[in-house]
């Protein structure tokens, strides 16, 4: 996961801060020094996003530098509901599990799985909310913020216009599509990432930087691929569901090769499309004996 260091109007700005792990807080703390960013000279954290890759180590950076800390006012909501309330959420997620047709055991991994996710996180409250869907960024120096939700609700990227340079966060990335995955704290997140993707295409810009993999050129094409990408397995899902399917059916369909160490993402992911679908009138749902199967609107 790549952190980039803005210089600001006062100081230093780090978009994102990492995993909290032990080797990842050294990477950073060395790269940081190694480029000349002190605990004096950097004045502000702006996180693209709540997942833990990207926010582990925001707390830790504060305490080494004092720096301010922004996120979205969206996804500081979600970053509280993650540590504060999985206690109430969790029976939700895990009865989701099994009305969409999971087996019993691989039910309980699920949530097992979820539990350990939840266990990693701590809250972090920010010194400043990023409202809206643009801004001038902490620390100035030119940049912007743009909210593009889809991968979280409240993601962002961040923007330079004079120099067309975009901090793409889990935006847009250069070989892989980012997950998007409903569940529940995203209803249609694909509907959301393509709006996104759309809204963005037509921004100038020379060259992007993502979070995953190298910098890249060619960002409208890039856009055109991802939706190209979607509209594709909108098709493969549509397909699938002529007969009614589980989700638990159609993430298999889907995904036939992943690994089950991947399957929570991809049980998502099969979720976002099949929400997509009824968001447009192309898919319904039904319920029968506690769980929920899919058909294409107008199929027996």
């Amino acid at each position: 996961m790549a952190a980039w260091v803005l210089e600001g109007d006062d100081g230093h700005v780090l978009v994102d801060t990492g995993i909290d792990t032990r080797p990842a807080r050294d990477a950073l703390k060395q790269g940081a020094l190694d480029i000349g960013v002190t605990p004096e000279s950097l004045r502000h954290v702006v996180l693209t996003h709540a997942h833990i890759d990207h926010y582990g180590l925001a707390g830790p950076v504060r305490e080494w530098s004092g720096a301010r800390l922004a996120i979205h006012e969206r996804e500081e909501q979600l970053a509280l509901r993650w540590v504060q309330g999985w206690a109430d959420d969790r029976a939700q997620v895990g009865a989701t599990f099994l009305a969409g047709g999971i087996p019993d055991p691989l039910a309980h991994a699920l949530l097992a799985a979820s539990d350990r996710i939840h266990e990693r996180y701590e809250y972090y409250a920010p010194d400043e909310l990023l409202r809206g869907e643009r801004g001038a960024l902490p620390g100035g120096g030119g940049w912007e913020w743009i909210l593009t939700p889809g991968h979280s609700p409240g993601h962002v990227t961040v923007y330079h216009p004079e120099r067309r340079l975009l901090i793409a966060g889990d935006h847009v990335l250069p070989r892989i599509s980012p997950n998007i995955g409903a569940d529940l704290y995203a209803e249609n997140p694909l509907a959301d990432y393509l709006d996104s993707l759309r809204r963005l295409r037509g921004l100038p810009v020379d060259l992007v930087l993502p979070s995953h993999g190298e910098p890249f050129t060619g960002f409208a094409e890039r856009i055109d691929v991802l939706l190209a990408h979607h509209d594709e397995r909108n098709e493969q899902t549509l397909e699938l569901i002529r007969q009614p399917r589980t989700a638990y059916q159609v993430a298999l369909g889907l995904f036939p090769e992943l690994p089950p160490d991947n399957f929570l993402h991809a049980l998502r992911e099969a979720r976002a499309h099949l929400a997509y679908l009824a968001g447009i009138g192309a898919a319904a749902r039904e319920a029968e004996g506690g769980v929920e199967r899919w058909r294409a609107a107008g199929s027996a």
